[in-house]
């Protein structure tokens, strides 16, 4: 080690000693050739040595101990429900914060305001899930508690000359005027962007249902054309069935009463470009 770093220490050293309550000695420098170590002093029974921070617990005696751990029992706070209720708002000095997470009606102020302030917005907006109550919630308490910030901060004005008599807290009631104003909107943000999600959500599932019943309708009209067309074939067939057993009969008839007939119609087939067997003949007929 260096004389840089062995000074360094030593101040670190006598610095630990100022904060622990005792009084620091510097350390001795190397003896010079020719000089006299000095001796080190006897360290007393019950003083502790410098540097310590605490002195030990084997200098306090065991009565003086016990006594210690006895007082310590009569302060360890509030045992009923009430007392833990009444120290709970021992730190709450402005009401400007929700004091352990929980938002608290100041006794200066109106309950049932806080309560039609509540129920305005819930009429406005109509929450239907939890999350939504939740965030409306979110926005009474901080609506209230940023008009609480602007009532504290009219406290702060000379109602004579309107200057500022405090500007320390008149500035930290703006601080939480803002921060309570921020929530606000946060929490009206928040709910707008759930409502355009859920909202979104809901016409995809409609969109979609609107596909699947337009398909639908389109397969069942198609499958209608589909039957109408079979069934006007089979009308058609049994059209064009009918008029060739009529003409038939007819030649038939024809061929009893008029001799010669088949040799005619044979030849007035042959001018078509038609065989007779093709359409039978009148004796086929007959038969």
């Amino acid at each position: 080690m260096d004389r840089k770093e062995r000074r360094a220490a030593a101040h670190k050293q006598r610095k630990l000693a100022r904060k622990a309550g005792f009084p620091s000695t510097p350390q001795n420098p190397a003896p010079k050739q020719g000089e006299n170590i000095p001796t080190p002093p006897v360290a007393v029974e019950g003083i502790p040595e410098p540097g310590l921070p605490f002195p030990s617990l084997s200098s306090i005696s065991p009565a003086q101990l016990a006594a210690n751990r006895a007082n310590a029992q009569l302060s360890t706070g509030p045992s009923t429900s009430a007392g833990r209720a009444i120290s709970s708002q021992n730190r709450t000095s402005h009401g400007l914060a929700r004091h352990n997470g929980v938002f608290l009606l100041l006794a200066s102020e109106d309950p049932n305001g806080f309560e039609a302030l509540k129920a305005s917005l819930a009429s406005e907006h109509q929450p239907i899930t939890e999350t939504e109550s939740i965030l409306i919630n979110t926005m009474v308490e901080s609506h209230w508690l940023a008009n609480r910030a602007q009532t504290l901060q009219n406290s702060c004005f000379d109602p004579q000359t309107g200057q500022i008599t405090d500007p320390k807290l008149f500035s930290l009631y703006l601080r939480y005027q803002t921060t309570h104003t921020r929530a606000f909107h946060k929490s009206l943000n928040d709910l707008l962007k759930l409502r355009a999600e859920t909202r979104k959500t809901e016409n995809g599932f409609e969109a979609q249902a609107r596909k699947e019943e337009e398909l639908r309708i389109k397969n069942e009209q198609h499958e209608m054309k589909k039957q109408t067309h079979y069934w006007e074939v089979l009308k058609k067939d049994a059209e064009a069935c009918f008029r060739v057993s009529q003409t038939l009969t007819q030649n038939s008839k024809a061929a009893a009463e008029i001799p010669g007939f088949e040799a005619q119609y044979a030849a007035e087939l042959a001018k078509h470009g038609l065989q007779h067997h093709q359409f039978g003949g009148a004796q086929a007929a007959a038969a």
